[in-house]
């Protein structure tokens, strides 16, 4: 380590601020310092290494060559023990935790089972970013994401549900179904949110149409124009609310429906079903779980995935 005490952080600190502003009023506005005391550091410096690392001039500070040499280095050592330390901070004394979650399956799937999770974690602070923007995982952003979606580039992709989709309806309005082309009886429902909604639609439709019935009246019925037309509602649990009361039918994830289907608000209304062409992840990046709280929601979750706990559980 040597006989001489290295500089104190500050110190150097005040020197890469000099560099950056490229002056030592500026910098010391930057940290909160006078001028004469920048200058005070910068001195120290200079004399601990016994060199100058700056020319004054009238168009402010230039790095000598000699402090040209050091600056880089300086400035790679601040930023790994930035990192070591907030790291270590991170292990110990972290509590808190920021997830990015869709609404359906915020309000459908995760929010009648988080009590549980804040029973068993009361010191975690949990945080949800609840809408349909891509997940920001930078340093002011999220630390885990549950996101409809397949592998991302430089993330850790965790597959939560395999959904299926298939139509239901309220059970007074499946009670009152034709025996032929019941899919137009009623309106199709949709909401704001939905994503690939005519295309999910159009998949669904081709099980009904191939060898069936609906194929051979020849009127023209176009499955994309009615969802286009059908209700449009802001949110996934106004539009299940609708189909709850009989407005018409709903094209869903089986995830999201589970309680109404058990039951009995809601029916599967016909047999046709599909695989989901998505499937729900947990994203995060691969230093996310040093941050204890994001290891343990991450383990509770997967946990309530596994056991298929439902809400009372």
């Amino acid at each position: 380590m040597g006989k001489r005490p290295l500089p104190p952080l500050s110190i150097l600190q005040a020197f890469c601020a000099i560099v950056e502003t490229g002056g030592f009023g500026r910098a010391g506005e930057r940290m909160g310092l006078t001028q004469t005391a920048i200058s005070h550091q910068l001195s120290q410096l200079e004399g601990w290494i016994g060199g100058r690392l700056f020319e004054r001039g009238r168009f402010g500070a230039r790095l000598t060559p000699l402090g040209a040499r050091l600056h880089p280095a300086i400035v790679e050592t601040i930023t790994q023990l930035e990192s070591a330390l907030h790291q270590a901070r991170a292990s110990v004394s972290v509590r808190a935790l920021t997830l990015s979650v869709t609404p359906e399956f915020s309000s459908q799937w995760l929010a009648s089972r988080l009590p549980d999770f804040c029973r068993r974690h009361p010191d975690i602070e949990l945080k949800m970013a609840v809408g349909y923007q891509r997940p920001d995982f930078g340093p002011a952003g999220v630390d885990l994401a549950i996101w409809l979606g397949r592998d991302e580039a430089g993330l850790v992709v965790e597959e939560l549900l395999i959904d299926e989709e298939f139509v239901i309806s309220s059970p007074e309005l499946s009670r009152q179904l034709p025996g032929r082309n019941a899919i137009r009886a009623a309106p199709l429902l949709r909401y704001a949110g939905m994503r690939h909604t005519v295309l999910d639609w159009q998949r669904w439709y081709e099980q009904v149409t191939v060898g069936g019935e609906d194929d051979r009246d020849g009127d023209g019925f176009d499955i994309g124009h009615a969802v286009e037309n059908g209700p449009l509602f802001e949110t996934f649990a106004d539009m299940l609310q609708a189909c709850r009361e009989g407005q018409g039918f709903a094209l869903v994830r089986s995830s999201l429906v589970s309680k109404d289907i058990a039951d009995g608000s809601l029916l599967r209304c016909f047999i046709e079903v599909q695989p989901a062409a998505t499937s729900y992840n947990l994203l995060y990046p691969p230093n996310a779980l040093q941050n204890p709280s994001a290891a343990l929601f991450r383990n509770w979750l997967l946990s309530q995935v596994k056991g298929g706990q439902g809400p009372d559980r």
